[in-house]
């Protein structure tokens, strides 16, 4: 992968996940970046199931179960648990719009060594109303980060928002 951003746009279904899971966690393991306690990449999901299945997707990517460690966060579930293993480390973030918002309110993760921000299904978050979190969370990311993150954002739909959103915060 290069630094460049990039905006997808496929089917439900087709793929994308592993499409930019394999390529990031591959190119942590070609750097050795895993193990250094900051999250290298955050990814972002509009629904509870999909950080799930995000994270089980990272999971099987694993050559040793202690590889790298993911944190999947997403409300309805105890904050200060997610809090006590951010500050633990974590290599790979992925999170729910509102949660990880939350967190980013605390300050509880620190974007020094961010090299990924990843919105996946960016129509749905449209959708169910995110609009605002996700330019606060995007917005917030690129005034705290080094100039070598990339932004990633997949989409089944491109709607006039998506452009937008891609516009203000993709290279």
């Amino acid at each position: 992968m290069n630094h460049e951003d990039l905006l997808v746009r496929d089917l439900t279904g087709s793929g994308k996940t592993l499409g930019f899971c394999l390529p990031m966690v591959e190119m942590f393991r070609r750097d050795k970046c895993f193990g250094g306690g900051k999250p290298l990449a955050m990814i972002l999901a509009p629904t509870r199931e999909l950080a799930i299945q995000i994270s089980k997707e990272l999971e099987l990517l694993k050559h040793y179960p202690k590889e790298y460690n993911v944190l999947t966060v997403y409300g309805g579930v105890d904050i200060y648990g997610q809090t006590a293993e951010l500050r633990r480390g974590v290599d790979i973030f992925v999170g729910t719009t509102g949660r990880v918002k939350d967190h980013m309110e605390r300050r509880n993760f620190d974007f020094t060594n961010l090299r990924f921000a990843v919105l996946d299904e960016a129509d749905i978050m449209l959708n169910l109303g995110f609009k605002e979190d996700v330019e606060h969370i995007m917005k917030t990311i690129r005034m705290s980060n080094p100039a070598n993150l990339q932004g990633l954002m997949f989409s089944a739909t491109v709607p006039k928002w998506v452009h937008q959103i891609a516009s203000m915060f993709l290279r």
